[in-house]
């Protein structure tokens, strides 16, 4: 992490409400900003999250995701990933419909999408 941070929340009067420190920085933001929508570069910019590009194939039991990318979270059926540059293949036992959510990327809008396998 960063460097630590102390803050003071002060109020009108000037009085020392709280003493806060931490790795974190505060950034002004206006009432347009979203904290699930917007992310911050390391210039106090803010940029609107994308949308993940799924790229996916499903044959049989298997679903295989290309093109995502590296460092995305991937929770299935009990299954726990972060992708590399490779491809993605989840291969389930059962067929049925299942849950696939990606998080974890601060400039990436998390996602949950159902893919129908089997």
């Amino acid at each position: 992490m960063g460097d630590v941070h102390r803050y003071a929340m002060v109020s009108d009067k000037g009085e020392i409400l709280q003493i806060t420190s931490g790795p974190y920085r505060y950034v002004a933001c206006d009432d347009t900003i979203d904290d699930s929508a917007h992310y911050v570069d390391a210039d106090n910019n803010f940029y609107l999250k994308e949308l993940i590009a799924l790229d996916k194939n499903v044959d049989g039991l298997v679903v295989t995701f290309t093109g995502l990318p590296e460092g995305l979270e991937v929770k299935t059926n009990g299954m726990d990933t972060v992708t590399d540059n490779e491809s993605l293949v989840i291969e389930y036992d059962v067929p049925g419909t299942y849950t696939i959510s990606f998080s974890g990327l601060v400039n990436y809008l998390d996602h949950e999408m159902e893919v129908t396998v089997g």
